[in-house]
């Protein structure tokens, strides 16, 4: 089962990357590409033991700010880098 996300770029152009933390030990990537400048791309995670479909635990990586963070996203929201 997967749910949808929406990936934001709220920063300026450049190559994001989007993992989802599936549990303790493993990681998927759900995103690694440029990405225009206030461009919304449709993400189809995974479905966990621990959130269900209900959302999940998102990192984010920002090629062009040099930012990342990690952060709940439910589904159908967005996740906002800059």
């Amino acid at each position: 089962m997967s749910f949808t996300i929406i990936l934001r770029n709220d920063g300026d152009t450049a190559t994001v990357r989007v993992y989802q933390r599936i549990n303790n030990n493993e990681s998927a990537e759900l995103h690694n590409a440029r990405i225009e400048v206030d461009a919304r791309v449709l993400l189809q995670a995974l479905k966990t033991d621990d959130n269900g479909d209900d959302g999940g635990d998102f990192a984010w990586e920002h090629d062009g700010s040099g930012l990342s963070n990690q952060e709940f996203v439910r589904a159908g929201d967005e996740l906002r880098v800059k």
